[in-house]
């Protein structure tokens, strides 16, 4: 593990129903671990503390069923973080090169940073901006979008140029995950 000089916090957006998938895609097992021990890992793997929204282990969420947004909202509000490194539960191609460049990239920048049309992972750091704009769409009765592409509109995020679209593919499906197994599979082969 690298020693982080970083002020950010790994979130893994661990909440969701599966639906798609027919069972919890935290408690698939990418190789010898879980997707979620394996999202914790890649995000302890660039130093930074790690903390779960959703699931049964993690951070409740305050307004159930907001999606992606929704976690993060509940993590902000618990955690109080200076800045989040935010991926999904169900990358199982994912790689720390990847997390490290959004890290770097958004400690450099000073604003949301993404990959180009993949809005997770996302490196979202917080400032009153970010808390005032979240608050007005968790506000009672906003009809504003609970959308992580508007979030980074709002915020002038940036889009990073896609080097591996196969490391971003996300497995929601029982086809889908098959397609990741093969292709994490090859690690052990070599």
């Amino acid at each position: 593990m690298i020693e982080s000089t970083s002020d950010c916090r790994g979130l893994v957006l661990a909440g969701g129903l599966s639906s798609r998938m027919g069972m919890d895609k935290a408690q698939l097992r990418r190789n010898q671990q879980s997707m979620l021990a394996f999202a914790r890992m890649l995000l302890e793997t660039l130093g930074l503390d790690v903390a779960v929204s959703g699931g049964a282990e993690g951070i409740a969420d305050l307004v159930p069923r907001a999606g992606p947004l929704g976690g993060i909202y509940s993590a902000l509000k618990t955690l109080q973080p200076a800045a989040l490194l935010v991926l999904p539960v169900d990358m199982p191609l994912l790689t720390a090169d990847l997390l490290r460049e959004l890290l770097e990239q958004g400690e450099q920048r000073g604003v949301p940073v993404c990959y180009r049309d993949c809005y997770l992972p996302l490196y979202l750091p917080v400032n009153p901006s970010l808390l005032h704009y979240i608050e007005q769409v968790f506000a009672e009765g906003s009809a504003q979008p609970r959308s992580l592409k508007k979030l980074l509109q709002a915020m002038g995020g940036v889009q990073l140029p896609v080097t591996d679209k196969e490391a971003l593919m996300n497995a929601n499906t029982p086809e889908e995950w098959q397609l990741a197994r093969l292709r994490f599979g090859r690690e052990h082969d070599q």
